[in-house]
């Protein structure tokens, strides 16, 4: 079963760009994995103790494919949108730039809290906010207004006022 893995591992590492993982190719994937522990049933101590294992192997295999993915996608800075994986990879990017604006000295920050400005209408928990609105927001407010891409982190002016 690892081998599965460790092929596509190898097919991401060969190649420049982020490879397509294809809703098909996943499919092929997962049904190779079903079709072998559909017999687990059958198997005594032994086999079942080795499948454990090489359950964690494959565990193993596939973090460390999906940390590939992740890493190879923030390098490239390319991400095919007919992937299985886009809005993990989406999202692991706006943690990144979420990660920035938390440990950069360039945005406003306040009390532990970013100062965020909507482009549009968002809605963030109970929190209603309107386009053109500031607000402070928490590290987690700040993720979810990202990702469904609300608006942006308010840098301080003297970024702007050197940024061409």
């Amino acid at each position: 079963m690892s081998e599965v893995f460790l092929k596509l591992i190898r097919e991401e590492l060969s190649t420049s760009k982020l490879g397509l993982l294809t809703q098909q190719k996943y499919l092929e994937v997962e049904g190779k994995i079903c079709k072998t522990t559909m017999r687990i049933h059958e198997l005594d101590d032994v086999g079942l103790q080795l499948l454990l294992e090489v359950i964690k192997r494959v565990n193993s295999d596939i973090e460390k494919y999906a940390e590939i993915r992740i890493v190879k996608s923030k390098i490239t800075r390319e991400t095919p949108e007919n992937t299985v994986d886009y809005d993990v990879i989406r999202a692991a990017t706006v943690l990144t730039e979420v990660e920035k604006n938390i440990i950069s000295p360039l945005v406003v920050k306040h009390a532990s809290k970013l100062l965020y400005y909507f482009t549009k209408p968002c809605i963030i928990g109970s929190r209603v906010f309107k386009k053109s609105d500031i607000s402070e927001l928490t590290v987690i407010e700040t993720i979810i207004a990202s990702i469904y891409e609300c608006g942006k982190v308010l840098e301080k002016p003297i970024v702007k006022m050197i940024s061409p």
